[in-house]
């Protein structure tokens, strides 16, 4: 007899499954109506991410096909270059280029990669996805052994990380929604020089290990700058055997 994964999951509807297949839109809509945009900011918000939104491979909006034979001839350094847009260079499963900042309402940014894909960064960090073949829906960060478990910030915001939970919940490629947490630890070296796409940087290498209640462990790197301790490149595998996300920032949002 097969024992039960450890972690809660619910089967979803067809039409629940199609919903968050599609959220991203209405994610958007509801974090452009919670940043009380101006007229002019809309259209530079909308506009602008949706026709760069072909940057990024793996399916284009109608405005980015107009776009796209302009943008793919040259590399992803030379059109962050161009583009005067707040930008990553990212890699998530089947999406793969530059993508432009959608939307900002702090401390969230919203990064549209085409094909009605998103994704989220919270502090910079890895917060959730939609679109995808499986997508991250929420992430959760708690302090551990600081008095201030509470607190709002990450544990790479901390000048020494100290340990910490992370719950985070998914929806897999089955239609099966999944939550699990893990203890997790950063560890920060000495920094050094990092090559970004406009600039070289010094930076923090820091090693993120997770260890799941399952047993199971993930890990990353992120790359954070020592006195604002803001990430500037991130490689981190979402979940037990969900996918790793590549991003590095090219223009920066703050």
């Amino acid at each position: 007899m097969s024992s039960a994964p450890v972690g809660s999951s619910t089967k979803q509807s067809r039409p629940r499954a199609a919903l968050l297949r599609v959220r991203a839109i209405t994610l958007l809509q509801a974090v452009l109506a919670r940043a009380a945009l101006t007229r002019a900011a809309l259209a530079i918000v909308l506009l602008v991410p949706l026709a760069l939104a072909g940057c990024a491979t793996g399916g284009t909006s109608p405005l980015g096909a107009i776009f796209r034979d302009a943008l793919q001839r040259d590399d992803i350094a030379a059109r962050a270059a161009e583009i005067p847009f707040a930008s990553l260079a990212l890699e998530a499963e089947d999406r793969s280029g530059l993508v432009v900042l959608g939307a900002l309402v702090e401390p969230e940014s919203y990064w549209p990669t085409g094909n009605r894909g998103l994704v989220t960064l919270r502090h910079e960090g890895l917060h959730a996805t939609a679109g995808f073949a499986a997508d991250l829906l929420d992430t959760h960060y708690q302090l551990l052994d600081t008095g201030m478990e509470n607190t709002a910030q990450p544990p790479w915001r901390m000048a020494t990380p100290p340990p910490f939970r992370v719950t985070r919940t998914w929806q897999r490629s089955d239609e099966l929604t999944q939550r699990m947490s893990a203890t997790g630890t950063l560890s920060c070296a000495a920094a050094e020089a990092y090559a970004l796409q406009l600039a070289t940087l010094t930076l923090q290498p820091c090693t993120l290990t997770l260890r799941w209640e399952d047993g199971s462990r993930t890990g990353g790197t992120l790359w954070r700058e020592p006195s604002s301790l803001r990430l500037w490149a991130v490689e981190e595998q979402a979940w037990p055997g969900g996918p790793t996300l590549t991003w590095e920032v090219a223009r920066q949002w703050w």
